[in-house]
């Protein structure tokens, strides 16, 4: 039985204002569930929740991902506890560090996808198409009769037979221009190919248009790495310290690993427009 429309509503306010919301303002702080507490997003609290940022995509089926870890809370209240926290009790929760661990995995998960992708799509790309086998006895009779016109027209030249050997040169020619023809029309046109995009692993097409390519280049997982990445750059880290912590390192390395992603996809992208539009014209 699915759940009812306020059932619905109630989780989706949960998730904005969190299961406190109602609580008075000067009783929330002692409402607040622990940071060990089973129904927390602890990777929320670190800052970066793979749960938070792929919710919605296609990348929720990832093996590395707990179903039960979607439908954790996130409450900004205590986040702001964690982040309150000496770096030396943090630590002690080894959440940071997990969360670390968990990225890399995922991060090595979608390489593996997109490589897997690129692999297939590259090796049907190259794939061309045979002539059909009744134009291909076509042209190999046509062939047969230039050649055989063209040693008729070459014997009966030397023999003297000038207007002979003219008539045999011009059927030649003529069976030259129509074997052309055949050749050109048999030649497989420029199909439609296929192509990964290197950050998000999802597939376009030679034939779309440029709009729908862009949109394609432009979902979701961009939009929220996007909000993620303007949120972080907001927050005060004045008060870490220069001990930097596992977690912070690990979203350093996913930072980094992400942008060099982008540049390569970009990269990709205009190699892959140039030749798009090479076949528009």
């Amino acid at each position: 039985m699915g759940k009812t429309p306020h059932e619905l509503m109630r989780e989706q306010m949960d998730e904005l204002m969190g299961k406190a919301r109602d609580v008075p303002l000067e009783e929330r702080e002692k409402a607040l569930p622990s940071f060990s507490d089973p129904s927390i997003d602890r990777f929320h609290l670190c800052g970066c929740s793979p749960y938070e940022l792929l919710k919605g995509t296609k990348f929720e089926t990832m093996p590395q991902l707990q179903r039960d870890g979607f439908l954790k809370e996130r409450s900004e209240a205590l986040r702001v506890q964690w982040e309150a926290l000496p770096q030396e009790e943090k630590d002690k929760y080894g959440y940071e560090r997990e969360l670390m661990l968990l990225l890399e995995l995922l991060v090595d998960e979608q390489d593996r996808r997109i490589a897997k992708a690129k692999e297939r799509y590259e090796r049907e790309n190259a794939l061309v198409p045979p002539i059909p086998a009744e134009t291909q006895a076509e042209i190999d009779r046509l062939r047969g009769e230039v050649k055989e016109l063209q040693a008729q027209s070459e014997a009966l030249g030397e023999q003297g037979e000038v207007d002979e050997s003219m008539t045999a040169f011009r059927k030649a020619e003529a069976l030259q221009l129509q074997l052309q023809e055949i050749e050109r029309k048999a030649q497989p046109l420029a199909g439609k190919k296929q192509f990964v995009d290197e950050v998000s692993g999802l597939v376009w097409s030679s034939t779309d248009n440029e709009s729908r390519i862009e949109d394609l280049h432009s979902g979701k997982i961009r939009e929220r790495r996007d909000e993620r990445r303007g949120s972080e750059s907001r927050r005060s880290y004045d008060d870490r310290g220069r001990d930097r912590s596992y977690g912070d390192r690990g979203r350093d390395r996913y930072d980094e690993r992400y942008d060099d992603r982008r540049r390569e996809r970009r990269e990709y992208d205009r190699r892959d427009y140039d030749r798009y539009d090479d076949r528009r014209y």
